[in-house]
């Protein structure tokens, strides 16, 4: 029952925190491995760099390019890792989005494409 709650709240927090800002930066973030990093690790996960950054960029394309609920991609991610906790996919989720996942509008593939 625990549990149930926990995620329940866990995806009411993901869906919110996911709606794009308002005045969201164009530029990359040139901190933005770091921060990351940094984020994934206050929240208890602990993990090889390569390692946690290449999960936290596959966070991103099942967000952006799959357009999977961050609920989805949290309980993904406790699946394959069965170490982490909800809560702390949940933090996972949330740092690759805020701080490695392109912000809506940055990037017009079809205005910069060389094709």
């Amino acid at each position: 029952m625990i549990g149930k709650l926990l995620v329940g709240t866990l995806g009411a927090v993901i869906s919110v925190s996911l709606a794009a800002p308002a005045g969201a930066s164009p530029a990359p973030q040139p901190n933005a491995v770091p921060d990351f990093l940094a984020a994934a690790r206050a929240a208890g996960i602990t993990g090889a760099d390569p390692a946690m950054l290449a999960d936290g960029y596959s966070v991103c394309r099942q967000l952006w390019v799959l357009q999977a609920p961050g609920t989805e991609v949290a309980a993904g991610l406790v699946r394959d890792h069965p170490t982490l906790t909800s809560e702390q996919a949940g933090h996972f989720v949330m740092a690759a989005y805020n701080d490695l996942c392109p912000q809506p509008g940055t990037f017009d593939y079809w205005a910069y494409s060389t094709s």
